[in-house]
């Protein structure tokens, strides 16, 4: 555990906000760790959002039980939404975000204590998150932080004057991006950041299911509107490899691209009576398909719905860039 400063009197309070679809063993899970804080109690309190769901009887006794407050929205709007509704009914000086499929470590709050009473200039603070093996959940960016809502840390009075998450990063069950969103929001509004990997999370591999590629390339629908709210750091920013000197934006998407270009010339030439050309079309299919597989370590069981991912993600991309002008539009 991180020690308070010594001699000193803490004041500062936090209110942990956790987004839920009322899941109740995985949401019971996240109590029990919060639960297991070394943080003093009166220094934290904590808020449920339940997103279009109802706690049961056990999670509302439970919640009660632990001096939390459930707060419930009748419709599913989305994690955005929920964080925002969570952060109007809260009261500490930071807003502590994490989500209800993670396991912070006992000393989660009481790192972030710590951190914020040496630096009390900072803004934002963003922990580690990481799998069960421990391995960290995104790529480390330099100092850049990733803004992920598993394990983020926001004072409140800048979280009030930034309007929370955008909320429309959200449709149809999908959302993506409202993390970057925010963060990319923070940044514009001047905020003071910083990293401390002792304050962890611990999140579940993510798209395990043998689906989750297509639900993954769903929601590459909400690009076109991050892209729209923030074109350069978009640019800049997001899904950028580096290697040494060289940098290559968006990999994964521009082999989608090929795939699906590469199979409509394949088409084209059948019509026309060109199989030998078709065939040279299939090859640079088959070889844009391996580097899309890439994205999810060459796992055998992925291969047999590799194929429909790259359209699944050309036509959503083609939603989003609609809907983000239809958006555009409303605004002006």
């Amino acid at each position: 555990m991180a020690p308070e400063v010594a001699g000193s009197v803490p004041t500062l309070r936090f209110t942990v906000v956790v987004p839920t679809l009322g899941r109740d063993t995985s949401l019971n899970a996240l109590l029990d760790a919060l639960a297991a804080q070394t943080l003093d109690r009166s220094r934290w309190d904590l808020i449920v959002s339940f997103d279009g769901a109802e706690p049961t009887p056990a999670i509302a006794q439970r919640i009660d039980s632990m001096r939390a407050t459930a707060v419930r929205s009748p419709a599913r709007q989305g994690p955005g939404a929920a964080r925002n509704r969570g952060a109007r009914s809260a009261t500490g000086d930071v807003l502590a975000f994490t989500e209800d499929d993670c396991a912070p470590d006992s000393d989660w709050l009481a790192r972030a204590a710590a951190r914020f009473d040496r630096e009390p200039d900072l803004d934002v603070l963003e922990g580690a998150t990481v799998d069960p093996s421990g391995r960290p959940s995104r790529r480390p960016d330099g100092a850049r932080l990733h803004y992920l809502p598993t394990n983020l840390f926001v004072r409140r009075p800048l979280f009030e004057r930034v309007g929370g998450y955008c909320e429309g990063f959200f449709r149809g069950g999908i959302y993506f991006r409202e993390d970057s969103d925010f963060g990319f929001t923070l940044e514009d509004a001047g905020a003071r950041s910083g990293r401390e990997p002792t304050a962890r999370v611990v999140h579940p591999v993510e798209h395990p299911r043998f689906l989750d590629p297509i639900l993954w390339a769903r929601r590459y629908e909400m690009d076109a509107l991050l892209q729209q709210r923030h074109p350069d750091r978009f640019h800049d920013r997001i899904e950028v490899a580096r290697a040494g000197p060289f940098r290559f934006r968006r990999p994964f998407v521009r082999a989608c691209h090929a795939y699906v270009l590469a199979l409509l010339a394949a088409i084209i030439a059948v019509i026309a009576g060109e199989e030998g050309i078709m065939a040279w079309f299939l090859v640079i299919a088959g070889l844009t398909l391996v580097a899309v597989w890439a994205k999810w370590g060459f796992s055998p069981p992925r291969l047999l719905v590799l194929p429909v991912v790259p359209l699944v993600l050309v036509v959503a991309e083609a939603r989003g860039w609609l809907r983000a002008r239809a958006i555009a539009r409303r605004a002006a």
